[in-house]
C-alpha cells in the first residue's frame, strides 16, 4: 500500500516580536539567539577544559631546547624576553612616516574645523539694511514698520525680525521685552559655547602642528648625507645638509 504524504506546506510558527512598549527593558532573546549563545558558551568552556587539562599533565622538569636560553627570577617564575629584533633605518623611517601622516590628517581635521566655526553665522559683525525708494517725498514718509510689517521695537533687529502676525498670539501681542530678553539669552549662550568649542580647537591645533614639526625634523635627521647642528639665539636647533651634487 502506497504511503499518503501530505504535500501541503505547513503553517509556520514563529515568535512573536517584542511590544515596542517593552524595548526599553532590552533585547527580547529568541530562540535561535538562545542557541547560538548556548553553543558559543559550549564551545569556550571546552576549550577552557581543554587548556586546564593540558596544563595539569604538564611536566615543569621536563628538556625542550629553549630551557638552555631562559632566565628565572628569585620565585622561579620565567623571565620572557622582550622583542629586541632592530629595525633597519628605512623601516624606523617608515614607522615614523606613517605617524606623521596620522598627526597631519588629525590637525587638518582641527583646522577645518576652525574655518567652520569662524565662518558661522553665530560671529556675524553688524550691518546695515538698505532700502532703495522711488522719490525725495517717498524717503520722507517712508515708514520702516510698515515696509517690514513688523513692531517699532523690532525695526532695529537685523535677525528675528517677527511679523506682525507672527506676534499675534490668542490672548494678543506677547510681551516684546521678555521675548527679546530671552532671544539674547539664547544667543549669547550659543555664541558662547561656540567661543569654547573654537578654543579648544585652536589650541588642539597648535599642539598637533608643533607635534608634526617635531617629527618632520625627527625624520630629516634620519636621511643620508652629512648634517650641521645649528642653534639661532633663540635656542631653536636647526639642521644644515652639506649640498651635494646630483647626476
Amino acid at each position: 500500500m502506497a504511503k499518503l504524504v501530505h504535500n501541503v506546506q505547513k503553517k509556520q510558527h514563529r515568535e512573536r516580536s517584542q511590544k515596542s512598549s517593552r524595548a526599553k527593558y532590552g533585547l527580547l532573546e529568541k530562540k535561535k539567539d538562545y542557541r547560538l549563545r548556548a553553543a558559543d558558551y559550549h564551545k569556550k568552556q571546552a576549550a577552557l577544559k581543554a587548556l586546564k587539562e593540558k596544563a595539569k599533565s604538564h611536566n615543569p622538569d621536563e628538556y625542550y631546547h629553549a630551557m638552555t636560553k631562559k632566565r628565572t627570577d628569585d620565585k622561579g617564575i620565567l623571565i620572557s624576553d622582550r622583542d629586541s629584533e632592530v629595525l633597519s633605518v628605512d623601516q624606523a623611517k617608515l614607522l615614523k612616516t606613517q605617524d606623521i601622516n596620522y598627526i597631519r590628517t588629525m590637525r587638518l581635521h582641527e583646522s577645518n574645523k576652525i574655518k567652520r566655526l569662524q565662518d558661522g553665522k553665530l560671529f556675524e559683525g553688524s550691518g546695515k539694511h538698505t532700502v532703495f525708494v522711488d522719490s525725495t517725498k517717498s524717503k520722507e514718509s517712508f515708514k520702516p514698520e510698515e515696509y517690514f510689517n513688523t513692531d517699532k521695537s523690532l525695526v532695529e533687529n537685523r535677525q528675528n525680525r517677527l511679523r506682525l502676525d507672527q506676534l499675534q498670539s490668542n490672548s494678543g501681542l506677547i510681551n516684546l521685552s521678555n521675548f527679546e530678553a530671552n532671544e539674547k539669552d539664547k544667543l549669547d549662550e550659543k555664541k558662547l559655547k561656540s567661543f569654547k568649542q573654537l578654543q579648544r580647537a585652536i589650541a588642539k591645533e597648535k599642539e598637533l602642528h608643533q607635534v608634526e614639526d617635531i617629527m618632520s625634523r625627527n625624520i630629516e635627521k634620519m636621511k643620508k648625507g652629512d648634517k650641521k647642528k645649528i642653534v639661532d639665539v633663540n635656542g631653536k636647533t636647526y639642521f644644515k645638509w652639506k649640498t651635494q651634487r646630483k647626476r
